[in-house]
């Protein structure tokens, strides 16, 4: 039977009494609450915070966002006065429901996104573009204000004596070795050579890896994160045509290793063309269009087969009425956001090339989001998987709205050592 409002407000006054008993009926109505409200009842007693901050719980709290498709998209761009403004975004008609504002002001006054994994938003601090980025790098939890933490600094070899660019970064949680993962990748102008760094949240330390290098990364922040791997556009001459060949360049986050993938037989001449990759539903793809023409197609080629290279197929071609400048990202109907000459922001619909004005304009960022209550401290416990691709629904609920269905009405227990999983 469904618990009535008078149980519930029973279980909530047993819950903040001296006898507390949690059962497993509250932990699943508290579970269903947004984060927002989650670390706002924190103060409520301190049963609630000790619940609220338990690994378990987080977990719990995770799965449920993941499992119930709680995702939205979070937005970076720039306003009229040059202050960056970041603006959590509905997946469906693109309508903003809430500002964040970042908690530590930049030493450059801009950050750049460099990922979004549970929750967890990597930032560097970088030019008002982010042409340019540092090697300063942070994790942030936006649903948890105060999650803030900056990455150990790295002594980055000959630093001293070569000026360096930082050329490639990716950030990412893997399931197998239940890890948050930075990866760097730094290019030294004198000796033109490259060394690759991971940071490792488990571990909350930097190391260099033995991984060469042997092509020229055009993407400095990975956007793609399948099958383990974070992807880079990259390109590398061809000896015996004298001229560069575009690659994709890959990191394994499990066995911390780089690898070059190549890209599918296009069949028309690439010289005029700009390449993207992207993650469409959970494959790799690229997309590839002219930036200096209305009116051209733009393909997207979609790998069927994650590492082989026969797989690549052209899966939607569309007709664009407007100058591309760059592509950020799929929404979750499938259409793909994409930044115009005039600096907005439009999505196009692929399959039948309708166009709509996102009311927004550029220069931006755009990337999924789930909020979650993960720490970017660490000490959070093993997911089974990383968030990827829900559809954006809001959850609240109400007095009339809740309603739980358990054996016996008044039936709890003493809360066990484990949460139990919730449906």
């Amino acid at each position: 039977m469904a618990t009535d409002v008078s149980q519930w407000k029973e279980m909530l006054d047993n819950s903040m009494s001296g006898n507390f008993i949690l059962s497993e009926n509250l932990v699943d109505v508290l579970l269903r609450l947004p984060v927002k409200s989650i670390i706002r009842f924190k103060c409520v007693c301190q049963s609630w915070q000790t619940l609220f901050n338990d690994p378990d719980f987080i977990n719990m709290n995770l799965r449920r966002a993941i499992t119930h498709n709680n995702c939205c998209m979070l937005l970076k761009y720039l306003s009229s006065s040059e202050e960056e403004v970041y603006s959590l975004r509905c997946d469906k008609d693109f309508a903003e429901f809430r500002r964040l504002q970042v908690p530590v002001p930049s030493k450059t006054d801009y950050y750049h996104i460099v990922g979004s994994s549970n929750g967890l938003i990597c930032l560097t601090e970088s030019n008002n573009k982010g042409s340019y980025v540092t090697v300063d790098t942070f994790l942030w939890n936006p649903s948890v204000t105060a999650q803030w933490k900056p990455l150990p600094k790295y002594l980055i070899n000959n630093m001293m004596t070569s000026p360096f660019m930082v050329v490639g970064l990716g950030f990412a949680f893997h399931p197998q070795i239940d890890d948050y993962k930075v990866v760097r990748i730094v290019y030294f102008l004198k000796s033109k050579t490259y060394e690759v760094h991971v940071y490792s949240l488990k571990q909350d330390a930097w190391k260099n890896i033995d991984a060469k290098v042997h092509c020229h990364i055009h993407d400095t922040v990975s956007r793609t994160f399948v099958n383990g791997a974070l992807h880079w556009l990259a390109a590398k001459k061809n000896q015996g045509r004298g001229k560069s060949d575009d690659l994709i360049l890959s990191f394994d986050m499990v066995e911390d290793n780089l690898r070059e993938m190549i890209l599918p037989e296009f069949g028309y001449d690439e010289s005029s063309t700009q390449k993207c990759l992207a993650d469409y539903k959970g494959l790799l793809s690229v997309l590839v269009y002219n930036a200096h023409r209305c009116n051209d197609n733009c393909d997207i080629w979609v790998m069927d087969e994650y590492g082989v290279a026969s797989s690549w197929t052209k899966r939607f071609t569309f007709c664009l009425d407007v100058e591309i400048l760059i592509l950020l990202d799929f929404l979750d109907n499938g259409e793909v956001v994409v930044q115009n000459k005039n600096g907005g922001l439009v999505a196009c619909d692929p399959n039948g090339g309708k166009i709509r004005d996102l009311k927004v304009a550029g220069p931006a960022c755009l990337v999924k989001y789930i909020e979650t209550l993960v720490s970017p401290r660490g000490g959070n416990p093993p997911v089974e998987q990383p968030f990827s691709y829900p559809s954006f629904s809001t959850l609240s609920l109400s007095e009339e709205e809740i309603h739980i269905e358990v054996g016996e009405a008044g039936e709890s227990s003493k809360r066990p050592s484990k949460l139990s999983q919730p449906s």
